[in-house]
């Protein structure tokens, strides 16, 4: 057994995740934290900006669904997936950087906006890739209950690079980091670290010598032999979590241009990275809960707690007088967005039998990745757009989306008292042994 506790993974592959995800968390933050400003900054209005997460999680969810989770159920090469997928989109920034630079020495910053957009949408067919191939890595190289005692150390481990991604990214931006492209070129060049690394410390299961020939099916067992009780209930599970993360993830985009906006906080960059920092603070705490207390606790209820965390978060944003204040709400969505992932993964995990897992985790993957952006596109930004035009203030108009928020979650919450109910009268196991016996009878 490995010292960290666990029955499978070794210390050199836990090392190793464990820096693959602070370097992920750094590059999210040293991006994403800044980006809407700046390209709201070029000219694009609300509504254009969330296109940022909504062309590029809808390519990542479409080929994690049609392209890479067909491709991994059938190679079952996790290690390969994470590396080279993460190897790839770095090397992609380096083009979009050429790209958006070019068109900004030819005075169009628009075009130039677009350039960013439709590059990270490219960018993240590569990226998506590696997202199927973490899920399925990590659900095989853990037992069925220590995967969300695993995640939540991830986020504690993780939260430590979204600090140094906020605090780096925030310097950066004042001093024009977006426009020269120095952001985007650390964040490629710790991707293309990251791939080495998980290359060089994990090891797939057959490297492991544990026989996969009775387990590897000749050809792969369509979707239609998943018992109907258990396909009702995933289906339950995932319509649930669209509506919970399309709520809490719709306004991601649009609270940094809240906070900076005049009429809102009139937050710098430095401050900003503080909100930020808040929440990874967050996410460092709750990872620890989860990886302790809530490891202990019932999936269900985690994952209820969570939503309800969410909730009480973002209706505090639109409520709070000061910067300082807003902190309280930055910490409750930091600290639920961690326990929601980790009860959530721990919960479709259980479910989703070991053939069908690269399919069916390419499915929930798509319910967190998709609502980053596809939410924001269709409801947040038009509301902040429409409500500007009717003569509010930008910071009240970004309320509005906040609230509309909360009405998505809420939704959601309803969902997953439904989908919870179904799974205890229909005796859903929820265990990975159990569900292949299922299967084969």
């Amino acid at each position: 057994m490995s010292p960290f506790g666990y029955s499978r993974l070794k210390v050199r592959e836990f090392t190793g995740l464990s820096t693959f995800q602070i370097l992920a968390y750094f590059r999210r933050a040293i991006v994403y934290t800044f980006l809407s400003i700046y390209l709201r900054s070029l000219g694009l209005s609300t509504t254009e900006v969330t296109l940022m997460g909504t062309v590029g999680m809808i390519a990542n969810a479409s080929t994690q669904s049609f392209l890479w989770g067909t491709l991994l159920d059938k190679y079952r090469r996790p290690r390969e997936f994470v590396a080279f997928g993460e190897f790839f989109a770095g090397v992609g920034h380096f083009f979009m950087v050429m790209g958006y630079v070019f068109f900004l020495g030819l005075s169009q910053p628009i075009v130039a906006g677009y350039v960013i957009i439709l590059s990270l949408g490219g960018i993240e067919v590569f990226w998506s890739m590696s997202n199927v191939g973490w899920s399925a890595l990590v659900s095989e190289l853990t037992d069925i209950d220590e995967r969300k005692k695993l995640m939540g150390q991830f986020s504690t481990i993780g939260g430590f690079g979204g600090i140094g991604g906020a605090l780096l990214g925030g310097y950066l931006y004042d001093l024009g980091g977006f426009a020269d492209g120095t952001i985007f070129i650390i964040a490629a060049g710790i991707m293309i670290f990251s791939s080495v690394i998980v290359y060089l410390t994990v090891r797939n299961r057959d490297e492991r010598g544990i026989d996969l020939s009775e387990e590897d099916p000749k050809e792969m067992p369509s979707l239609s032999r998943i018992p109907h009780q258990l396909r009702t209930g995933y289906l339950l599970l995932i319509v649930a979590l669209m509506f919970i993360n399309f709520g809490r993830n719709s306004i991601s985009i649009i609270t940094s241009l809240f906070l900076e906006d005049p009429t809102g906080f009139g937050a710098s960059g430095v401050d900003i990275a503080l909100y930020s920092n808040v929440r990874s603070i967050a996410n460092m705490i709750a990872g620890l809960m989860v990886g302790s207390v809530v490891a202990k606790s019932d999936d269900n209820k985690a994952m209820m707690a969570g939503t309800i965390a969410s909730i009480l978060g973002i209706v505090w944003l639109t409520m709070a007088p000061t910067l300082t204040w807003a902190l309280i709400a930055s910490f409750l969505r930091g600290a639920s967005e961690v326990i929601i992932a980790a009860a959530s993964y721990s919960i479709v995990a259980r479910m989703a039998p070991v053939e069908y897992r690269g399919r069916l985790f390419a499915y929930y993957n798509a319910t967190f990745f998709l609502s980053w952006g596809i939410a924001a596109t269709l409801i947040a930004g038009p509301v902040a757009d429409i409500l500007i035009a009717l003569g509010a203030s930008n910071a009240d108009a970004y309320r509005g989306s906040f609230l509309t928020a909360v009405v998505l979650v809420s939704i959601g919450v309803a969902m997953l008292l439904f989908a919870f109910r179904y799974a205890r009268q229909n005796g859903l196991s929820h265990s990975d042994e159990q569900s292949s016996v299922v299967l084969s009878e």
